[in-house]
């Protein structure tokens, strides 16, 4: 599900769904604002696969969550904390 397979086509995995929330994704918006911004994308048809997609950039430390928002981690930001 994370990476393409056989029975899983690239548009399909969590790491294209994710780049496409990562494209849409201005300095900081609401979860519902990304939905919105999002939903007409075939790859995430429904809100289920959004979740787990925003799940997935979570822990890989693509995005944060910040006073409501979600924000766009900068690399600068996840070198420094190591």
């Amino acid at each position: 599900m994370i990476l393409p397979t056989k029975s899983i086509k690239m548009q399909y995995s969590l790491l294209n769904c994710g780049a496409i929330i990562l494209d849409k994704l201005d300095d900081s918006d609401t979860v519902s604002a990304i939905w919105e911004k999002v939903s007409t994308e075939d790859a995430l048809n429904n809100y289920d696969k959004f979740v787990v997609t925003m799940d997935f950039l979570y822990m890989v430390g693509a995005i944060d969550y910040n006073n409501g928002l979600i924000v766009r981690c900068q690399n600068d930001k996840r070198d420094q904390e190591q």
